[in-house]
């Protein structure tokens, strides 16, 4: 708690509540975006750039069983990758990573054990302090985009050990940047003012329900605090506390969608498949890869969670129930396909259509979607697979968890109405017969690669190697193609089954295979393999 008790009294009288709102209002004024947002780190790691751990020479150290739990319990935690800032070329934990958001440019601060420039003169009391309470040594208040507010909950054991390893870790000599915020943002006094608003009313250690398992406890607890899952799967208000009767609905984050993770989000799952999400990075269902922040997050922390913590938190989302902040569509099968689709929108869709969120092409763009039903050998029923299936940041069925393809189908039909010519509509709806194109043909494994493959391909991301890449490709069928193409049938190394396309018969796959590797071996002739 700060050391100023008088100070906390007049933080929370109407008259300083009153003065509370004035600033709010002064930001929404002078801050632009100033709506429900999430702290957003700029270092785009999806490209593979990341910070490595540093490895700890545990058979010199005197406490080493105590520094391996915190090193583990720093790699549930993410620390590393909002301390750390690869792009620039510096070393782990020591900072310097800019967090964009509405209200300025956070930059993080290096917590190696340098004495000058990191957390070397802070002792064990001060860390545990400024991770409860976000109180620095010096007294000042730590800005809420730093999570101390989910932090708090941590038990003071597993904080020593975290302490613990970050004394071991290698120091590093690295100034810390100062914050470009407006001024009164600025001011430290007023995180004060938001504590007593959205952080004193709920803090204190995690304490277990006795009527629940263990298992599910330990997710609880993991969710919770280290996790800070809600960070990203909760929406945010204007001030950057989250909408707590909204709990884990939802929310967009760099672009992407963070699903639903409470018990009706994860209705369809079992216990192991969300549990998958984190060990093998694959979406629910067999829905393709995790994408965005999410595969960020695997890849410097979730991947290292042991089977029965991961076991643990599917458990403890599984039991969450939330108020929806939207009236999900039901299934009104009697009701007219547009009127259907109406709803869809209005409670599903309107989410990144109505405005571009995410990149999603907006209800009215005539051009826009007359350029991807052309560029969709399949037309309308290629934007259907998409929707239902999943595409680039667009999640399966658009997260809608109550839709079935039916009502998917219905909500594209409406976007497209309200946005083409009403002929270029009833053209849709009354398509000339398309001739027939043999299942083998290059003209079908190039729709199947810009429908599916082209998200890792195009760009070779997650590993995957680039279309048009001869050396890349040269390696790959150095066996021969047979080898080739049962090793994307059945998923090797970070590519999954099908690379990721659940709805593909393995004669699209074959298709998608040959036209990826004539384009990239234009010397040789695969027409007739």
């Amino acid at each position: 708690m700060p050391n100023n008790p008088n100070l906390i009294r007049f933080c929370t009288t109407t008259t300083s509540k009153a003065f509370y709102l004035l600033i709010v209002l002064w930001t929404l004024v002078f801050t632009p975006s100033a709506h429900a947002w999430h702290p957003i780190s700029s270092n785009t790691k999806i490209l593979g750039i990341y910070p490595d751990y540093p490895k700890i020479l545990y058979e010199q150290l005197p406490n080493a069983a105590a520094v391996k739990r915190g090193e583990y319990l720093v790699k549930i935690g993410d620390c590393i990758a909002c301390h750390s800032n690869p792009k620039a070329g510096t070393y782990p934990f020591s900072g310097g990573l800019p967090i964009d958001t509405p209200f300025g440019t956070f930059f993080t601060p290096n917590i190696t054990p340098d004495k000058t420039t990191g957390i070397g003169n802070w002792s064990e009391q001060d860390f545990i302090q400024v991770m409860h309470q976000g109180i620095r040594p010096n007294g000042s208040n730590s800005f809420p985009a730093f999570p101390y507010v989910y932090f708090n909950r941590i038990k003071p054991q597993d904080l020593k050990d975290i302490w613990a390893y970050l004394q071991v870790i290698p120091a590093v000599s690295l100034g810390n940047k100062g914050n470009t915020l407006p001024a009164i943002i600025d001011w430290r006094i007023w995180q004060t003012v938001w504590k007593s608003l959205y952080f004193y009313p709920d803090q204190g250690v995690f304490n277990s329900d006795p009527d629940k398992s263990e298992a599910w406890n330990r997710g609880a607890y993991l969710v919770n605090g280290l996790g800070h899952c809600t960070m990203c799967h909760t929406p945010m208000n204007v001030m950057g506390a989250e909408e707590k009767k909204y709990f884990l609905t939802g929310s967009l984050i760099e672009g992407y969608w963070a699903p639903d993770i409470t018990g009706l989000g994860l209705s369809s799952a079992r216990r192991y498949q969300v549990a998958n999400v984190f060990r093998k990075s694959q979406l629910i269902n067999a829905a393709g890869p995790v994408r965005g922040p999410m595969a960020d997050a695997n890849h410097d922390s979730l991947q290292y969670l042991t089977d029965d913590d991961s076991l643990a938190i599917a458990e403890y989302l599984k039991s969450v129930v939330s108020k929806q902040p939207r009236n999900l569509p039901q299934r009104l099968e009697d009701q007219p396909r547009l009127k259907r689709g109406e709803q869809v929108y209005a409670n599903v869709c309107v989410i990144c259509h109505l405005k571009g969120e995410a990149g999603a092409p907006r209800i009215g763009d005539q051009a826009n979607w007359e350029q991807r039903l052309a560029s969709s050998d399949k037309g309308l029923s290629g934007l259907y697979s998409h929707a239902i299936n999943g595409f680039n940041k667009m999640p399966v069925k658009g997260a809608c968890v109550t839709c079935n393809d039916a009502d998917v189908k219905a909500g594209v039909d409406y976007i497209l109405y309200q946005s083409l010519l009403h002929s270029q509509w009833i053209e849709l709806q009354n398509p000339l017969p398309l001739p027939r194109v043999a299942t083998t043909s290059f003209t079908l494994g190039k729709q199947v690669y810009r429908n599916n493959c082209s998200v890792c391909h195009d760009q070779g991301q997650l590993g995957a190697p680039k279309i048009g890449d001869e050396q890349q490709w040269q390696a790959r069928i150095k066996k021969n193609m047979d080898v080739l193409i049962l090793n994307t049938l059945q998923g090797k190394a970070n590519m999954p089954v099908k690379g990721g396309c659940s709805h593909c018969t393995d004669t699209e796959i074959i298709a998608a295979v040959k036209y990826l590797v004539q384009q990239s071996q234009k010397q040789n002739n695969y027409t007739l393999w």
